[in-house]
């Protein structure tokens, strides 16, 4: 990415200089347990979830990226102190006919601004995290000037953001997963962000009685408690969203105004590993 090639050489200079002095393996190394979103999800709509089959764990950090799946209730990862990594933990679940379906947003950790759990409410900025860490590798840049890159961003007030906005009072419930990611990352890469670039421009909310008759999931865990209470799905206006029943059955939705919304009847895709 171009705007991480740019960030500010005497930034990454000082940060070598700090490598320099204290090694990049002189970071005291620590075994975290970090416990798994509960499944399916506690709420009016617990008995409606499909079946669990299991996790689709992915850990990334400036030297170390790997991919697992687990049915356990947590994951234990050696790291070293302070060093950042962010995990996604996304739930591979059962369609009607017994297969696999990869239909729900992943829960995220960042670490060390986490601690102990994952949550879905992080999941966005872990894959924000997780994309930053990917382009730098791609930019073939150190693994300190990597860190450093991360390090410098205030994960933890960017989250509070996100928080914040999850539980305000407005007429469409906020879907992180809604903001394009690309700004995002840019700015942190190259230190312009704001925290209106978290904002979800363009939304619009569609009433369930418009869709098909089905029981509709959100992807985003959050947002199906608030679909339950309002009878509404949160969408991006000229942009295709997918919904469905998370068991056999979804629905391509694509609103340009009140009175043109395009729906398309589909199955839900099965999972395939990849190979």
């Amino acid at each position: 990415m171009r705007n991480i090639i740019l960030f500010p050489l005497y930034l990454i200079l000082a940060a070598l200089l700090c490598t320099c002095s204290h090694g990049l393996n002189s970071a005291a190394a620590e075994s975290i347990t970090i416990s798994l979103p509960q499944w399916p999800p506690q709420s009016s709509l617990q008995a409606e979830y499909p079946q669990l089959a299991r996790w689709h764990i992915c850990i990334t950090g400036a030297e170390e990226q790997k991919e697992f799946f687990t049915q356990d209730n947590s994951v234990t990862v050696s790291v070293k102190k302070n060093r950042p990594f962010c995990l996604l933990a996304q739930p591979v679940t059962l369609l009607a006919d017994g297969k696999e379906c990869a239909y729900f947003k992943p829960a995220g950790f960042m670490y060390p601004v986490s601690r102990e759990k994952v949550t879905w409410e992080q999941g966005y900025l872990a894959q924000i995290m997780k994309a930053l860490f990917c382009e730098a590798l791609s930019e073939k840049l150190s693994p300190v000037e990597i860190e450093y890159l991360v390090s410098t961003f205030n994960w933890k007030k960017a989250q509070e953001t996100i928080e914040k906005k999850l539980v305000a009072e407005t007429q469409t419930f906020y879907n992180p997963w809604l903001v394009p990611q690309a700004p995002v990352i840019e700015s942190i890469a190259n230190q312009t962000f704001r925290a209106t670039l978290l904002n979800a421009t363009g939304c619009t909310a569609v009433s369930i009685s418009e869709l098909p008759q089905l029981s509709y999931f959100s992807s985003f865990i959050p947002e199906n408690q608030f679909i339950a209470h309002k009878n509404q799905l949160t969408v991006i206006k000229n942009t295709t969203i997918l919904t469905g029943d998370a068991k056999k059955y979804g629905v391509l939705i694509t609103y340009k105004t009140s009175k043109n919304i395009s729906l398309e009847f589909i199955y839900l895709p099965i999972y395939i590993e990849d190979i």
